[in-house]
């Protein structure tokens, strides 16, 4: 009796000691991470938080450290989203749209002065239904635009949802 409950003991912790590290990974907690960021390391770009949450995974031993370690580098889940994007001008860009939309609306990507107050241009609109998923658009910058420090932003309904700042 004392054998089979130990055995059935150490097969829950292992259990639950796999969910927990699946959960606690970058690339479970961030999917919209993934693939990111490609080339040399940068620390200021690092998420500490699942950088802290991998390193605890050499508690329990090297093998499950080494594996969160590696995936979330190797995806790139373990990189902060960049914040400052430096484009060339005549230049297209790809942006990921990823979740399908909550509610019929209005869907812009516009440029704009750095304080938001102005919109320079349009790049992107379109009208979504309700659980449309947008994908992937491709945007090119209007000819005529000067060098200079810009923001792009992702507005729904036309209140913004998220901004980058966006160098010529």
């Amino acid at each position: 009796m004392k054998r089979l409950f130990k055995s059935r003991l150490v097969a829950v912790i292992t259990l639950v000691a796999l969910l927990a590290m699946t959960t606690n990974c970058g690339f479970i907690l961030y999917p919209e991470r993934r693939g990111q960021k490609e080339g040399q390391i940068n620390l200021n770009d690092l998420d500490v938080v699942v950088l802290v949450l991998d390193i605890l995974w050499f508690i329990p031993g090297i093998i499950p450290g080494a594996v969160a370690l590696a995936v979330d580098f190797l995806t790139g889940c373990i990189y902060m989203p960049a914040q400052n994007v430096k484009v060339k001008s005549k230049t297209s860009f790809l942006l990921r749209l990823h979740q399908p939309a909550p509610a019929e609306a209005t869907l812009s990507l516009t440029l704009e002065d750095p304080s938001g107050a102005e919109a320079i241009a349009t790049l992107f609109e379109k009208e979504v239904a309700e659980g449309e998923k947008v994908g992937e658009v491709m945007l090119r910058l209007p000819d005529g635009i000067a060098s200079g420090d810009y923001r792009l932003a992702v507005k729904v309904n036309g209140e913004t949802q998220a901004s980058w700042n966006l160098s010529l």
